[in-house]
């Protein structure tokens, strides 16, 4: 069924200050839903060229943004700070079973663990819990509305950094899927320096990847080692949480919907072998700290800042 002409209208009005022309109006009628054409129209050479002024966040990963119109909440994931365990909450919340969702990918099928089904699942079906779901407008309403605010968790870099080489480049290395993140790194192997007498897989590799960092553009890194700051670069953060405190998210959720928000530990890689961050040499946790200074500080700071909020054990 195509979208009513009333429709079409209301969103050229409200885009292009004008009524559609014919050309555009036929052209439109053929889509499926209002977001669509939406989408389609500030997407063109008009509206990029015109005043309109839209918040639509184009930071990393935006269109993973959650919004949880229940708790008047609006929620940034960073990839490797509880994301799976965050996302299984909020649909356990929202009575969203993942498992009953369509996954087309023969290789998140076959190869993927748990929580790479449940971001498939999430990323490629409308469940009204991503930003990707929503039209602009409503995006729009939502981050220009007192009534929300907008949260995210930091971690402490060393941790994340550590956490994201053992998990795609040791423990999970000849997964298919592992290896679509892993490959950008992989590539460049060729061109990095030789380790020397690095034998510890986990040593090896993490000097490997934070090589690579340093000599990459933010934007052209993997969501796992890209800083956290680069994710609310475009969006004003009211709360960032320290990866420990997940408590306060659950307590601001609660109290915010009435409705209780339980977050259970989801994708957690342990492995006798795998090496704490405190035992890590000097020269790589220096050039860590130095490469990842900013979520450093945002990190410290949220933790001095968490009491203040929800205090431990509240």
């Amino acid at each position: 069924m195509s979208v009513p002409i009333k429709v079409i209208n209301d969103i050229y009005s409200h885009y292009l200050g004008r009524n559609p022309d014919p050309a555009g109006l036929a052209h439109f009628r053929c889509f499926d839903t209002p977001t669509d054409i939406e989408h389609g129209v500030i997407g063109s050479d008009e509206f990029r060229r015109n005043g309109v002024l839209i918040h639509y966040p184009n930071m990393h990963s935006a269109w993973k943004i959650c919004i949880l119109e229940e708790a008047k909440l609006v929620f940034v994931p960073i990839a490797k700070n509880a994301h799976t365990s965050i996302m299984n909450a909020f649909m356990e919340f929202k009575s969203i079973d993942w498992k009953e969702l369509p996954i087309s990918d023969p290789a998140i099928s076959e190869y993927g663990s748990i929580d790479d089904r449940i971001h498939y699942a999430l990323s490629n079906n409308n469940t009204g819990l991503l930003l990707k779901d929503y039209a602009p407008r409503f995006i729009d309403t939502v981050l220009k509305s007192s009534d929300y605010i907008r949260v995210a968790v930091f971690r402490d870099p060393v941790e994340r950094i550590v956490s994201a080489c053992n998990h795609f480049f040791v423990q999970e290395a000849n997964n298919p899927v592992a290896l679509r993140h892993a490959k950008q790194v992989l590539e460049t192997i060729n061109d990095l320096h030789d380790e020397g007498e690095v034998f510890d897989p986990h040593e090896l590799w993490l000097r490997r990847l934070v090589k690579f960092v340093a000599r990459t553009n933010t934007s052209d890194l993997d969501p796992h080692w890209a800083p956290q700051y680069s994710y609310v670069s475009a969006i004003k953060i009211d709360y960032i949480l320290p990866l420990e405190r997940l408590d306060v998210l659950q307590h601001l959720v609660t109290a915010r919907s009435g409705k209780e928000l339980v977050i259970r530990q989801s994708n957690v890689r342990r492995n006798s072998k795998q090496p704490n961050s405190s035992t890590l040499g000097a020269d790589i946790r220096q050039l860590v700290e130095e490469l990842y200074w900013i979520d450093r500080n945002m990190y410290e700071t949220a933790r001095a800042r968490v009491e203040s909020l929800w205090p431990a054990g509240s």
